[in-house]
């Protein structure tokens, strides 16, 4: 009866396969996200790098095909502005979260608020690293928010709870878990805790203090 039901059930023809622009140059997406931050530091807008690049500061080198520089909301068309007068095609997304530059062929992704309307504050900026990525400087927002992050905009077509565990097999005794808690409150903490079992069953127990995962599973038993 099985073998019937399973013979007699229409099956999709195979999709075509997605076209996959090609990935840009590593010294060129460099290139083209230093030179955006060097006219956003000049123009006074405050930003950051997040995206593939911050995963390359904190976790595992894997394929990025843009820059993500996250910007405060209050400003995201003098970024445009400053970025125009300096040879970039810029252009608003319309999305209300997201605007855009290119250069060269590289795409700047100017990002104001990501899922769950997470904006930056001055707490933020305040835990930007400096870091050197093939000779490049950037500030790198904080691993701690960068994670936040990731597990909150992880969906079946990304693998944003990948480049999270990447992160916390790297970075060990680097992470400020009392800050990541203020982040996460009460709205995020079955979210986080599922990530969070899920690396410790992933990578190993002692990537996470059982103290955080006690403090989630107080507020997700509590319902707050």
């Amino acid at each position: 009866m099985l073998e019937d039901a399973c013979e007699s059930r229409l099956l999709l023809a195979p999709g075509q396969p997605m076209a996959t622009p090609p990935l840009p140059d590593v010294k060129r997406l460099l290139s083209a996200g230093h030179e955006a931050c060097q006219v956003l530091t000049e123009a006074g807008v405050p930003h950051m790098v997040g995206g593939g690049l911050a995963i390359w500061a904190y976790g595992r080198r894997r394929a990025t095909k843009d820059i993500d520089l996250f910007i405060p909301a209050k400003i995201p068309y003098m970024a445009l502005d400053a970025l125009g007068k300096r040879g970039f095609f810029t252009r608003d997304s319309d999305a209300g979260w997201l605007y855009k530059a290119f250069k060269q062929e590289i795409l700047i992704d100017l990002i104001v608020w990501t899922t769950g309307n997470i904006r930056l504050d001055d707490e933020t900026f305040a835990r930007v690293r400096r870091v050197e990525i093939d000779g490049y400087p950037f500030g790198i927002m904080g691993p701690e928010d960068m994670l936040f992050r990731k597990i909150l905009s992880h969906r079946e077509e990304r693998r944003d709870w990948y480049d999270g565990l990447s992160m916390l097999g790297n970075l060990s005794g680097e992470f400020d878990w009392d800050y990541f808690m203020r982040r996460v409150g009460p709205p995020h903490a079955r979210r986080v805790l599922s990530f969070l079992l899920y690396a410790q069953s992933e990578l190993s127990m002692e990537v996470v203090p059982e103290s955080v995962i006690g403090d989630l599973l107080t507020a997700v038993s509590l319902g707050l």
